[in-house]
């Protein structure tokens, strides 16, 4: 079986779904200023303006394919107070994030004006130097500017990304990551979570928030409902016949090989799911969260793990478990990624240092979209429950193994999510150990497998994780450096299996 560059657009039931709740994820266009700086009296200004040019046209060409409007200013700044009054004009139409390019050496009062302004205004912005080409005079001394005026911004504290690269294609990586940091930023600002269930499952105290510190750090807040509002507003909007045509996609799908409960559990568990992706389409929820037991299992015949599947095929970001850092972890991979990393909670459940490998697996609520090409999956009771009696447990779970390629595992951390570990790796082919979902990743992206279990573990470290398709490491990590998160830092490859705890991170 081969690796896959990106998942399937969509999954099998979406279009039986979505002729039901005409879900469709917000893809809202974010604005990206362009400035640039230079002095006319010391630097060739017809060449300054030449290359501001350029960069903004190299900056149009990086952002081509993402929903982003790229505004260059017309020519470079020397003058600190029309710099300021361009800032002003700009933010008040919105501004996500900013490319200040060092087209040529520049006046003190540039640096410090525009960093004064910063603080007033904590825009992301990526300063960019370019080489000076050899020449009998210095025409730019870009790398110098770029020295002095980070410099001044260091000292007044004011955040920022840089790179020194040349004004072609290779400064696109760096220009589309600040591209994806900057326009996460302000897409989380005023975002809203629904927590269906509003309060945890029995002791995973690792599970909730600090709602507070969460709407100060990242501008996200929670909305609150419990189980029976939900279950209410699905029976009063969607039919049982409309409902029963998702379970009928999902029975005859080509890619389902067993069906294994009652059609009475699929509905159950489809009603929950449709009330999602309403209230998703009513509310503008950007996210949700769903308490998944005991309740649903003692009170409503159900598992609602089918439905966060069916949710995140569509492009909904759902979180099972009650789970609040989950929920935020699994949307801004969605959110740096445009929705292609179709991210899913996951356990962490085997480490193996002869193999360098992590086993993920969870129950049976990943999207159908991570299927593994050429495969199929089941249709299931929850196979945990079965350990406890056959004859009681519910469902609806969806068993398969889980798609090969780059994948990226992350989480902020609980209470407050000021701390964020990642790391990146393959999932590569192998057997499905035990029913679930499953997906065996190689370390192979600078820490090995010992490493991420030391972290973990002698961290005392939270227990679910949000598994993205792609690599998105560093983009996490620029994206935590304008949110003043804390990177968890790994211990050196080549570790062991065993240790103490808790480190201090």
């Amino acid at each position: 079986m081969s690796s896959v560059h990106s998942l399937p657009a969509k999954g099998p039931l979406n279009a039986a779904a979505s002729k039901v709740v005409p879900y469709t994820p917000a893809v809202p266009r974010t604005r990206l200023l362009v400035i640039a700086c230079g002095v006319k009296i010391h630097f060739p200004w017809a060449l300054a303006c030449e290359r501001s040019a350029a960069a903004a046209a190299t900056v149009r060409k990086a952002l081509a394919g993402l929903p982003i409007d790229v505004v260059a200013l017309p020519e470079p700044f020397e003058d600190p107070v029309a710099l300021v009054a361009a800032l002003d004009s700009e933010l008040a139409k919105g501004i996500a994030g900013i490319v200040f390019f060092h087209a040529a050496f520049t006046a003190g009062e540039i640096g410090s004006h525009f960093g004064r302004w910063l603080i007033d205004h904590p825009v992301p912005v990526l300063s960019w130097s370019h080489p000076d080409p050899a020449s009998e005079r210095n025409t730019a001394n870009s790398f110098c500017c770029q020295n002095f005026i980070l410099g001044m911004w260091s000292r007044l504290g004011v955040r920022y990304a840089w790179m020194h690269a040349p004004i072609d294609d290779s400064a696109v990586p760096e220009l589309e990551t600040f591209a994806r940091t900057s326009r996460t930023r302000e897409r989380l600002r005023h975002a809203r979570i629904l927590h269906v269930g509003g309060s945890r499952v029995s002791a995973f105290y690792d599970g909730e928030a600090d709602e507070l510190a969460l709407m100060r750090r990242f501008g996200v807040r929670f909305d609150r409902i419990d189980i029976e509002t939900a279950f209410q507003f699905s029976k009063k909007r969607f039919t049982d016949s409309q409902v029963a045509g998702i379970r009928e996609a999902l029975k005859s799908s080509p890619q389902c090989s067993l069906v294994d409960l009652p059609d009475s559990q699929i509905d159950q568990t489809y009603r929950f799911g449709l009330a999602m992706l309403e209230m998703a389409r009513e509310g503008g929820y950007a996210a949700a969260t769903f308490k998944s037991w005991p309740d649903l299992f003692d009170c409503y015949g159900c598992a609602i793990d089918g439905a966060v599947s069916l949710c995140n095929d569509i492009g909904f970001t759902v979180a099972e478990e009650g789970e609040m850092p989950g929920a935020l972890t699994s949307l801004i991979l969605n959110l740096l990624s445009e929705g292609s990393a179709v991210a899913t909670l996951q356990d962490l459940s085997t480490a193996n240092t002869t193999r360098n490998s992590i086993g993920l697996w969870h129950c049976g609520a990943a999207p159908l979209r991570w299927l593994r090409r050429g495969t199929t999956f089941a249709a299931r009771r929850h196979s945990i429950l079965e350990n406890g009696d056959p004859t009681t447990a519910v469902g609806l779970m969806l068993e398969f193994l889980l798609a090969l390629g780059p994948v990226t595992v992350a989480r902020y951390q609980s209470p407050d999510s000021a701390r964020c570990i990642a790391f990146e790796g393959e999932i590569i082919d192998s057997p499905m150990p035990f029913r679930g979902t499953w997906g065996e990743m190689i370390a192979n992206r600078g820490n090995d497998a010992a490493a991420i279990a030391s972290a973990i573990l002698g961290g005392g470290l939270d227990h679910h994780w949000s598994l993205g398709f792609g690599h998105w490491g560093a983009a996490l990590r620029q994206l935590n450096h304008w949110l003043g998160v804390s990177d968890i830092p790994m211990p050196a490859a080549g570790g062991t299996l065993h240790g103490v705890g808790p480190v201090s991170h």
